[in-house]
């Protein structure tokens, strides 16, 4: 299914009287109440899967563990017989996991329409109580932002220490190279937006060949800790590092790393990238099961942000979806908080330009709303400048404004990576390819962490199109893709470097794969919504799209 999307699309309506309809108008035979249940517990799960043992527990827990399993079996073996050959294409079925497939699966209609779910009761203690909590805990953001409530609750960051890393064996002394590698992590966890790494000269002043855990929590107040010992081996020296959640003292990873001695000490950064980017992906995968494995409300406000981020970039219609609620949810805990009401803006912008907005210039309104809001509270909060640029420059195309907000985030802040990134994607959609590459390099040197390297790959190809310099465009483009297929940027980017370089054949089949995510794309639709239309550039994109395929409207 990843390459060959499907030729048809079943479509769920969960919000009034529950419905499934495949894209050729038939409807999907399920007569059954828990099955029609189970169908939906698994389009509002992250990725749309969930393990087997959680939907037991949700339809058929008062059955005991053996009957349930049964009962679970039975109804897949049902759906197979009532959904026929497109089975296989709709539904992943594994030993401990079922899924939807979410190539094939399209989530229709809005709370507007009807309760969540009208009508679906199970007398099953579970279900009633992640049904209720669906219907009771959906907020719906209004432009005023009058429904945020205060709360006394502050961090909103997964706290991270890291430990001078000591020499083995060595029980006293100089310890400059472990000590180095702390701080060159420290750095590097520093630049994310999502992550708040204590500093090091809190951790240095810590003796770790005397304190346990238990002592470092207390001191330092941190979610999580990495620490370890390393060893010399001639020119060459091996870390054995630890990442342990530093309340219940599990070991998330242990791992060993390995550099050449001379290249760390001339600057060398590839075991500082290794080790940040393994501590990075391990607290988004944390987060995430943390913030859907519990009600809402009893998530702690970094699992709720840092999931809330990590699937609005995913860019699959499910998974978007599910993150707006995770960042309202820390705004009514945090209200006072610059950079939440940041990622809300930065979450409609995403969705106007995924071709997922029903209201173009409502959502705009809201975003704007959401920045301002952010500015209110933290003027000179680079990362919520940022984020005001990017409205201004992709929806309301102020470019003037844009450009001062830009500017003045990277002047707070320079090591910003995003300000940076933005400010560049604005100079491409203006003509200006040099500009837009220096700092879109700029920004990648800077090495996020988060969920958002695909996006950066992602621009830097726009500004370098619009530079003219394709082959590189297209390597940029193809890389983002490999983690993000669905981000229409890219596909757009990946299309017009494609027939720029006379290879049209491919040209086409990017367009098609980006009519496949924007189905609704025109050209002239695209030149009325796009920032660049206005300018050289934006012309001459349209010239490719329509030559590549995509329908003039």
């Amino acid at each position: 299914m990843q390459n060959n999307p499907a030729e048809k699309t079943l479509k769920l309506r969960l919000y009034g009287t529950f419905s499934a309809e495949w894209s050729d108008g038939t409807k999907l035979n399920v007569r059954s109440t828990k099955l029609r249940a189970m169908i939906a517990l698994l389009a509002m799960a992250p990725d749309m899967t969930r393990t087997r043992s959680w939907l037991q527990d949700k339809l058929w827990s008062l059955s005991g563990a053996e009957l349930g399993r049964a009962s679970l079996r039975r109804g897949l073996s049902d759906l197979k017989r009532a959904i026929g050959p497109d089975f296989e294409a709709l539904f992943d079925v594994s030993h401990d996991n079922i899924a939807l497939n979410d190539d094939v699966v399209e989530l229709v209609g809005t709370p507007t329409e009807g309760e969540f779910l009208e009508g679906i009761e199970i007398a099953e203690g579970g279900f009633t109580s992640w049904v209720n909590e669906q219907r009771n805990n959906r907020p719906q953001l209004i432009s005023s932002l009058e429904f945020f409530n205060p709360s006394d609750k502050t961090g909103i960051l997964p706290a991270v220490a890291v430990l001078p890393f000591l020499q083995s064996f060595q029980r006293d002394g100089e310890n400059v190279l472990g000590d180095m590698l702390a701080e060159e992590v420290s750095r590097a966890l520093s630049r994310s937006q999502l992550i708040d790494v204590i500093s090091h000269l809190s951790c240095r002043n810590l003796n770790m060949r005397l304190l346990n855990l238990a002592d470092v929590r207390r001191a330092l107040n941190v979610e999580y800790v990495i620490h370890g010992s390393y060893r010399q081996d001639g020119e060459h020296f091996h870390l054995d590092a630890d990442f342990l959640d530093a309340d219940s003292g599990r070991i998330i990873w242990s791992r060993q790393f390995s550099a050449h001695m001379s290249d760390f000490l001339n600057g060398g950064q590839e075991i500082v990238a290794d080790i940040s980017r393994q501590i990075g992906q391990s607290i988004l995968s944390t987060s995430i099961e943390l913030a859907t494995s519990k009600p809402l409300p009893e998530v702690a406000s970094h699992a709720l942000l840092v999931s809330g981020v990590a699937l609005m970039h995913r860019l699959k219609l499910a998974s978007f979806a599910k993150a707006r609620p995770l960042i309202e949810e820390i705004i009514r805990k945090s209200p006072n908080h610059a950079s939440l009401y940041a990622w809300l803006g930065k979450w409609y912008v995403l969705s106007v330009h995924q071709g997922w907005s029903n209201d173009l210039k409502k959502d705009s309104q809201i975003a704007k709303d959401c920045t301002t809001r952010a500015l209110d509270l933290d003027p000179e909060c680079s990362f919520s400048l940022a984020a005001d640029g990017l409205v201004h420059s992709n929806l309301l195309k102020e470019f003037d404004a844009a450009e001062h907000r830009f500017d003045r985030a990277t002047e707070l802040n320079p090591n910003d990576a995003l300000a940076w990134l933005l400010k560049g994607t604005m100079h491409a959609f203006r003509d200006e390819g040099g500009k837009a590459v220096s700092y879109t390099k700029r920004a990648c040197s800077l090495s996020p962490l988060d969920p958002q390297k695909y996006y950066f790959e992602s621009l830097t190809a726009t500004a370098l199109a619009a530079d003219q310099q394709y082959e590189l465009a297209l390597q940029y483009a193809e890389n983002s893709l490999k983690a993000n297929r669905r981000h229409s940027s890219t596909l757009r980017v990946k299309t017009a470097s494609l027939h720029f370089l006379g290879r049209e054949i491919e040209a086409r089949d990017a367009a098609k794969e980006l009519l496949v995510c924007e189905p609704n794309l025109t050209v002239n639709g695209w030149l009325r919504n796009h920032p660049a239309a206005n300018f050289k550039t934006g012309q001459r994109w349209a010239e490719a799209f329509l030559k590549a395929g995509v329908p003039s409207g």
